[in-house]
């Protein structure tokens, strides 16, 4: 079969943008944007899907009788491969049209962040619009040249918004439609969360509804999701169900991966399995696996008949039987060992590289560390490669799922199954204390690297320890997991942790917006990020030993300041209620109040109430502020 070739090929038609679009096409990539798309796991297996181009209702849809097709199915029925075959296929459609223009997009709920949320899905379309008809968003690109031209390089001093975007998208798919046919394919809508979901859907359907009946004839979308999620708001709206064609499309995977030894076996472990599955492809997958692993062990036919029998058809339950039976053979030690890797594909902001788990001291060699992965993971994690190196991920959302919403807390002797947000709240602690320990390394501390590339190859965690301590510790906050150690993993009151953490974030991400500050001390960070715990520890020791909870980082920024921007009124109050400065200005003389009212923050009526504190010290230019402060207060006195 003929495939058509996605890959993005940037060919001529950039320069007739000018020497601002490559930069701007480079704006809107970001390293992962089409790792989900060359993902092997996804591709179909020799002999199947094959069913899906002679589906009636995909032949009507593909004839332009529907706008949109819907391909759904339960976790682990492979929505993305029939989806990922569609998009390959897609040249085979009889009524293609002249000079298509095809877009994809595959969400990857285990991915980075942009891989999951709707600003990651709008950047790779664009890139692909701007790629091969450059000449329909010349705004785009005109808006990327004043930016740049007034704030600076893309991603350091600015960053494109969601907005923006779609307005972009939409106005250049009206473009494109009044000379060319449209094919959009959007694999795991359901991936980037319920709530994103939804409004994606709902913006396609009114954009559908925008267009006039000439366009409409010229645009198909197709979508998978799982069945739950009720987002084809027309009742008319073509839908495959995966489990249509299933059935056939296992039998093929089965017998093709039982072949090596179907002559003694016969027919009967083949077809077990089979009639089994019930349609779920990721079922009879991971079973085939379990099969041959008995049979390289010298289990016999009967054994493994029974076994098979004894296996959960539900994949949620047969998850489970995997991770016990294979920890029930486990030393205390690899117990310990997979429930913390299992913790880190749950909950680490990024997916890791075998480089950087391997720093946590699970093996020697990357080759080993993937070992481990399959083996302490029960073969529920796998090894993907990237742009630049392998990561490790579950082999399925809906693995993903398991581990956080069931079987973490029956890993946790002592928490209750239905302890889960415990169990997220736990992870999250262990992984904070994790990095913080990482960053207190004394060969840190005593490395002579002075750049990025230095240090995070003698270094390989620390560019994640750096970056992502904060964001653990938060998410374990917010889950009333206490966080009074924290300054006792810093060694507080001494601040020489917090400053190393400082001086490497700038060598690591030195024109980030988040960069920490220079002279920024603990006191900022738990004001910074509401830490309550730590905050009042630090005041209660404050006096005794000595501390200033008035200091100043290198813009002038004081704890109170830093809260009152971000609105956190209870810290406002307790560092109010310790006698800090409520007037004390930074190096621009905005005041904590200036901040807290500029925000629109409740803060601002704390800090209002406050005895003397000062409303519009400023230069003239920012005199407006003070009047934006009284309006600000005036409104909300009078609620």
């Amino acid at each position: 079969m003929a495939t058509l070739d996605i890959s993005n090929n940037h060919g001529s038609h950039i320069e007739q943008q000018g020497i601002f679009a490559p930069d701007c096409l480079q704006s809107l990539a970001f390293r992962e944007k089409d790792d989900r798309f060359k993902d092997n796991s996804i591709v179909a297996f020799e002999g199947t899907c094959e069913w899906l181009l002679q589906h009636e209702t995909y032949r009507r849809w593909a004839a332009c009788d529907r706008d949109v097709l819907w391909i759904k199915g339960k976790p682990g029925s492979r929505k993305s491969t029939l989806l990922r075959y569609a998009l390959d296929n897609v040249m085979e459609v009889s009524k293609i049209g002249e000079r298509p223009l095809v877009l994809s997009f595959f969400f990857h709920g285990r991915g980075a962040e942009l891989q999951r949320t709707p600003l990651g899905l709008f950047r790779p379309l664009l890139h692909q619009i701007l790629s091969q008809v450059p000449d329909v968003v010349p705004d785009l690109v005109a808006t990327f040249e004043q930016r740049c031209e007034n704030d600076g390089k893309p991603d350091i001093k600015w960053q494109w918004h969601l907005d923006e975007l779609r307005r972009f998208f939409k106005s250049s798919l009206v473009k494109v439609l009044e000379s060319r046919p449209i094919w959009l394919f959007i694999d795991a809508l359901d991936e980037c969360g319920k709530e994103n979901a939804v409004d994606l859907a709902d913006n396609f359907n009114s954009l559908l509804q925008s267009l006039p009946s000439t366009a409409i004839e010229q645009i198909h979308i197709c979508f998978s999701c799982r069945p739950y999620l009720n987002l084809d708001l027309n009742p008319g709206g073509a839908v495959i169900y995966v489990k249509e064609g299933n059935k056939q499309d296992i039998s093929t995977y089965v017998k093709a991966k039982l072949s090596g030894f179907r002559v003694r076996m016969g027919s009967t472990i083949p077809d077990l399995i089979i009639g089994h599955a019930q349609g779920v492809f990721l079922w009879a997958r991971l079973v085939v696996a379990e099969v041959l692993k008995l049979k390289r062990d010298g289990s016999t036919l009967n054994e493994i008949q029974k076994e098979i029998y004894t296996l959960p058809l539900e994949l949620d339950d047969l998850y489970l039987e995997l991770i016990q039976s294979m920890q029930q053979q486990r030393s205390m030690q690899k117990r310990s060992n997979s429930l913390k890797l299992i913790q880190w594909i749950c909950f680490a902001t990024r997916p890791l590289s075998l480089d950087e788990l391997r720093a946590e001291g699970y093996a020697d060699d990357n080759d080993m560390m993937e070992r481990r992965v399959i083996a302490f993971s029960s073969g529920l994690a796998e090894v993907v490669p990237s742009s630049n190196a392998r990561f490790v991920q579950f082999i399925h959302q809906s693995v993903k799922d398991f581990f956080v919403e069931k079987c973490l807390s029956a890993l946790h002797a002592s928490l209750k199954r239905t302890e889960a947000d415990s169990v997220v709240g736990i992870a999250h602690y262990r992984l904070s204390r994790t990095c913080i320990r990482y960053l207190a390394m004394k060969e840190i501390a005593q490395s002579t690297a002075s750049d990025c590339d230095g240090l995070t190859s003698a270094f390989p965690l620390l560019h994640y320890a750096t970056t992502s301590w904060i964001a653990h510790v938060k998410q374990s906050e917010t889950r009333d997991d206490l966080q009074d150690d924290l300054l006792d993993y810093f060694a507080w009151p001494s601040e020489h942790l917090v400053q190393r953490w400082a001086r490497i974030y700038g060598i690591i991400k030195r024109y980030a917006n988040d960069r920490p500050p220079e002279r920024i001390n603990m006191a900022h960070i738990v004001s910074r990020y509401q830490l309550i715990g730590p905050l009042r520890a630090i005041l209660q020791k404050a006096r005794q030993l000595g501390t200033d909870i008035n200091t100043k980082d290198e813009y002038g920024r004081t704890p109170l300041l830093y809260a009152a921007e971000r609105g956190y009124e209870s810290v406002v109050k307790e560092l109010l209620e310790k006698g800090v400065d409520p007037d004390s200005e930074d190096y621009t003389s905005r005041t904590p109040l200036w901040y807290a009212a500029e925000g629109g923050h409740e803060a601002a009526l704390t800090l209002k109430r406050k005895k003397n504190a000062v409303v519009h010290r400023w230069p003239g230019q920012l005199k407006v502020g003070s009047k934006r402060v009284s309006r600000y207060y005036y409104r909300k006195t009078r609620m």
